[in-house]
């Protein structure tokens, strides 16, 4: 059994040091300072794990080559998703990192902030692998531990926080099919990372 369908590199944790300072930098006032950091997290690294991860589908990345049958609809939990209080709620229970490759992630909407205050450095294009390449990758998402299309429910205890990799690279396959250990026997890391929604508050 794995963590994640692929081991998070170290250039995903160096583009959340940047993004972080960004951060900071914007808070301060310093715009010029946030705009050369925002460049600086736009690693290409990141994209090509991207990538794999959300790309074609492969043996040794996603363990299945086939999509699974879902329910349909009608059968499905109604609610989709929580409250964005009780979003909130999850994200800092599990201290705004991805339950299953441990990354950090960005509140999404401090990185729509960044996008709109910081277009040209932040790249944020409709194509999507053309994209910042951490403000792609590390975006805070909640992900069904058994997949909603699958019968899972929409309950507190079923949802984690995700990266945008972990999210779309597992899709609607049980974490059973992609081999990987159920992320909420791992306690989640809760320091003072808040996922820069510290611009949005």
């Amino acid at each position: 059994m794995r963590h994640s369908i692929l081991t998070p590199i170290p250039e995903l944790e160096e583009a959340a040091l940047l993004l972080n300072a960004a951060a900071d930098a914007i808070i301060a006032g310093r715009t010029h300072v946030a705009a050369m950091l925002i460049k600086q997290a736009d690693i290409p690294e990141i994209m090509v794990y991207a990538k794999r991860a959300v790309g074609p589908l492969s043996v040794d990345v996603h363990r299945v080559l086939r999509r699974p049958k879902c329910l349909p609809k009608a059968e499905r939990d109604p609610s989709r998703m929580p409250s964005q209080r009780e979003q909130r709620r999850i994200f800092a229970r599990d201290g705004w990192r991805c339950r299953f490759c441990g990354t950090k992630v960005i509140c999404k909407l401090a990185r729509s902030l960044i996008t709109r205050a910081f277009a040209i450095e932040s790249n944020w294009t409709s194509v999507e692998f053309q994209r910042h390449a951490a403000l792609y990758a590390l975006a805070s998402s909640l992900d069904h531990v058994i997949p909603h299309g699958r019968g899972g429910r929409n309950e507190y205890e079923n949802y984690v926080t995700s990266c945008y990799c972990c999210q779309f690279g597992r899709g609607e396959w049980t974490i059973q099919e992609a081999e990987l250990e159920d992320p909420r026997l791992r306690a989640p890391v809760v320091d003072r990372w808040d996922g820069l929604a510290r611009l949005v508050t």
